[in-house]
């Protein structure tokens, strides 16, 4: 059935007895030659009534048309000239512009018709969607459905006497609801209330003894037969201007809730007096304006459940399954028949918190296009394993609780996946107690080492950390590229918005160490070191984050050794055509370089330690915006009797360690402390710098950088002019 307007439509039903439409006198009536008699039916659909109840109620003219295919049910009573009574059930199909007895094709069935002794007859027609034919198991049906077909409609004549045509008047069992005034952009709300009939039923009763059928319809609330373990609602289609229509079981919504989908938490309604007592058949419309008294924003947190509340256990059958769901963007229900994966749009859906319990499994890949939502949901416990190989679609509103990888591979790491691609969009993530530590013997190769990934090539925005987060990098002989970093080792994309769970405020670590050393000297022709508190190294842009971190490097040799407190090197291109900045960002460090060491006396093999309370080295990014250092930057007195390489320069700064050829830096507070008591020397090749360590400008608070650490005897500048 197809919906287009409310509009009265009659429908001659004929069986294949030929009947004319030319009604039975009383003599005839009584002739009847002891032979069954077709019946005539007569159908009309009601318009919905416009209901009064509420004073900005209207209904706009939407019904709806019997299509090719569609099924009506029917039950009728015949009382007999005996007085005694027999029921009948037939399901009518509309084929060719006719209607067709479906109990006239099956194998015992037969079409209904006027008993020759009938006197007259109470007939009952229901009409829903979809139906298969023959009603011979209990249609069930959520009111969900009904936001894309016409909602049941039901039709009951009484006493109509034996010959006379049967006029069926389909009447709507539902009340429809539009609510105006919502937010708009949002395609579908979800309207809950205790004790919702969130579905409806349809069964046909036979009796053996003595033959007599009937149908029976309920509104019903929807069991796990229908929902899965989801939550009772009904969901509203809404014109994403802020209205939303809703088919509803008739009752009292005067207390309820329209949530987003998925429950989460948005409007609360209150003892509203036109909503008490909605009728089926009968349209309803409210206006939610500003200072609605009895409409209120439901104040029920952030959305996100609790980490450590109750959740879903797997084993490593089913982790490998729901992660295979999640790849293939289908549902996915427990071996005990608990749907935590639901289907919805372009990807699935996460219903309820899972925990891993430390088991082996296989990741997967997210395809481009994918959309994993977690909608604020925790997967805990998940150990030495990327929830995924590689991300190129969309990880949204997900918690990863308790998560541990620890191996002795070279390869890159971070507990989401190893890299995120340029189509990949990550965000609203919630980490908290993440530990990532790799140990390979020896490194050959580029690691990437983070908390969330190794690599990211994609966006990446609003993720919070908690509790302890660690990411550490331990070798005996690394000579290969080594980029570690609280949230991702290296970054060509766009990071936007870190900060801290102020719930964890109190408890919360961020720890980056580098702890790679070499053996064999002779042989290195490469040793970088990229080490920062968010980004090892960023190829892209960063904005809007704030964290506290302790950062070392302390016990590492490198040949390019940047280490900083937000990140540890920010690279552009000396064409200044990207568009490689930082901006609107605060670090609260603690952060030790680590040494260097030259591979020849040239200026590419020379070794460089660059340790910055922002970052370690900045080379030709686009800008520095509107950034903060806090905390201390630690010189190199853990070495007793330190003196540099020849050949090796360091630089130690407040907000940089180097910075060169920048385009625009403006607005930068050095509030970092440089904690050293080793002696200083312009000449020398070992620099410090309230600002930076070493630049190729002169950085002053006259053009906009203030430097206010307490670090009076220390320049702004260690070493300006370097080229």
């Amino acid at each position: 059935m197809k919906k287009s307007k409310w509009l009265s439509l009659v429908l001659l039903v004929t069986l294949i007895y030929g009947c004319t439409n030319d009604f039975m006198t009383e003599e005839q009536s009584r002739d009847r030659n002891g032979k069954a008699l077709p019946i005539e039916f007569v159908m009309n659909v009601s318009d919905m009534i416009d209901s009064a109840n509420t004073p900005d109620s209207k209904v706009k003219k939407e019904g709806f048309e019997f299509e090719e295919g569609d099924i009506i049910h029917i039950n009728a009573v015949f009382t007999l000239l005996d007085k005694t009574t027999v029921t009948k059930y037939d399901c009518l199909e509309l084929k060719d512009g006719k209607w067709i007895s479906r109990e006239e094709d099956s194998d015992n069935g037969e079409p209904m018709s006027w008993p020759w002794d009938a006197d007259f007859a109470t007939f009952e027609a229901y009409y829903i969607s979809h139906s298969s034919g023959i009603l011979e198991a209990e249609i069930k049906r959520l009111l969900d459905e009904l936001r894309n077909e016409a909602d049941p409609v039901y039709a009951k004549i009484e006493n109509v006497n034996y010959g006379a045509a049967v006029e069926l008047d389909f009447k709507h069992l539902c009340a429809k609801l539009t609510i105006n005034g919502l937010k708009e952009g949002q395609k579908e709300f979800w309207l809950q209330k205790d004790n919702l009939k969130d579905a409806f039923s349809l069964q046909r009763n036979k009796e053996a003894e003595n033959g007599s059928e009937s149908l029976k319809f309920d509104f019903i609330t929807a069991g796990d037969d229908l929902l899965k373990g989801q939550e009772n609602r009904v969901i509203g289609t809404s014109d994403e201007k802020g209205s939303v229509t809703f088919y509803l079981a008739p009752g009292d919504y005067s207390n309820m809730k329209i949530t987003y989908p998925y429950g989460l938490p948005y409007l609360i309604f209150t003892d509203v007096e036109g909503l008490a007592n909605l009728e089926s058949n009968k349209a309803y419309t409210l206006t939610i304006g500003a200072g609605s008294g009895n409409v209120e924003e439901a104040d029920e947190g952030d959305g996100w459940t609790d980490p450590d509340g109750p959740d879903i256990k797997l084993t490593e059958i089913e982790i490998n399954a729901l992660l295979k769901a999640i790849h293939d963007g289908n549902e996915y229900v427990t071996e005990n028949g608990t749907i935590i994966l639901a289907k919805d749009g372009d990807g699935t859906v996460l219903l309820k918190d899972v925990d891993f319990q430390n088991n082996s499994f296989k990741a997967q890949s997210l395809p481009n296009g994918t959309v994993f939502d977690g909608k604020y949901h925790y997967i805990k416990n998940i150990k030495n394993s990327s929830l995924f190989t590689e991300v190129n679609g969309v990880v949204r509103n997900l918690g990863l609780y308790c998560a541990e990888i620890s191996d002795d591979k070279d390869s890159s790491a971070g507990i989401l996946a190893p890299i995120s691609n340029s189509s990949a969009e990550i965000s609203n993530l919630h980490l908290i107690n993440i530990s990532i530590i790799k140990k390979p013997a020896t490194i050959h190769e580029i690691c990437d080492v983070g908390s969330l990934l190794g690599t990211n090539n994609g966006k990446i925005q609003n993720v919070k950390f908690g509790g302890k987060i660690t990411v550490e990098v331990t070798s005996e002989n690394a000579p290969a590229r080594i980029h570690i970093g609280g949230l991702i080792g290296q970054s060509s994309g766009h990071v936007s918005n870190i900060s801290l769970l102020s719930d964890y405020n109190n408890d919360l670590s961020i720890d980056v160490i580098c702890d790679c050393r070499v053996v064999d000297f002779d042989k290195i022709t490469s040793g970088d070191r990229y080490v920062g508190g968010l980004i090892g190294l960023s190829t892209g842009r960063t904005e809007n984050c704030m964290i506290k971190a302790r950062v070392t490097s302390a016990n590492t040799q490198g040949i390019l050794m940047y280490t900083g407190g937000l990140i540890g090197m920010i690279r552009g291109t000396t064409d200044g055509k990207s568009d490689v900045s930082l901006s609107n960002s605060v670090v609260s460090c603690d952060v030790t370089g680590g040494l260097a060491f030259p591979i020849n006396e040239t200026t590419n093999g020379e070794g460089r330690s660059y340790t910055g309370g922002l970052v370690g080295y900045v080379y030709s990014a686009t800008s520095i915006t509107s950034s903060k250092s806090m905390g201390k930057v630690n010189g190199h007195d853990y070495k007793d009797g330190f003196k540099p390489y020849d050949n090796a320069f360091y630089a130690l700064g407040g907000v940089f360690g180097q910075i060169y050829n920048v385009k625009t830096v403006q607005d930068v507070d050095a509030r970092a402390d440089i904690i050293t008591d080793l002696p200083y020397d312009k000449n020398s090749r070992y620099y410090k710098g309230k600002f930076a360590g070493r630049s190729d400008k002169d950085y002053m608070p006259g053009n906009s950088c203030h430097n206010t650490g307490a670090n009076k005897e220390i320049d702004e500048i260690g070493n300006i002019s370097y080229e």
